[in-house]
């Protein structure tokens, strides 16, 4: 007789306490009204309801959570006002660093940033060094 370890989607107590270690620095205070614990329960809710009908065993379940729902459940999404502002540096028109911000720009990024007034680049593009002295979206 053989034995079937598969079973419907169940988010593991280890699982759980990895997404809430994965709570950004600062989340509970620049976001009282949207908890980091609130938003990793509303997302295993999410998780194993999307999933009642399959069946799995739970080493596929634990990997199927950590490496494709979790990176991509952004409380961002869910909850625009209740998140904390990002920390992609942004710089408007008439602040101190425009005009340098201007210089390190392609023409397409500077005929875009120059009809909207703004810039935003990534955190990770080196341009941003520039954006320091700038405010913060």
């Amino acid at each position: 007789m053989r034995v079937d370890y598969r079973r419907p989607p169940i988010v593991t107590d280890a699982d759980r306490q990895w997404s809430l270690d994965q709570q950004p620095p600062g989340w509970d205070a620049a976001a009282p009204r949207l908890p980091w614990a609130q938003h990793v329960a509303e997302q295993i809710d999410a998780f194993e309801s999307y999933f009642a009908e399959d069946r799995k065993p739970p080493e596929e379940w634990s990997g199927l959570w950590r490496r494709v729902w979790w990176p991509k459940a952004d409380p961002a999404i869910k909850h625009p006002r209740d998140c904390p502002p990002g920390d992609w540096p942004v710089a408007r028109r008439g602040d101190a660093v425009w005009p340098q911000v201007l210089n390190v720009l392609d023409s397409a990024e500077r005929r875009v940033a120059e009809r909207f007034g703004a810039v935003q680049l990534r955190p990770t593009d080196p341009r941003s060094e520039i954006l320091k002295g700038g405010r913060c979206a």
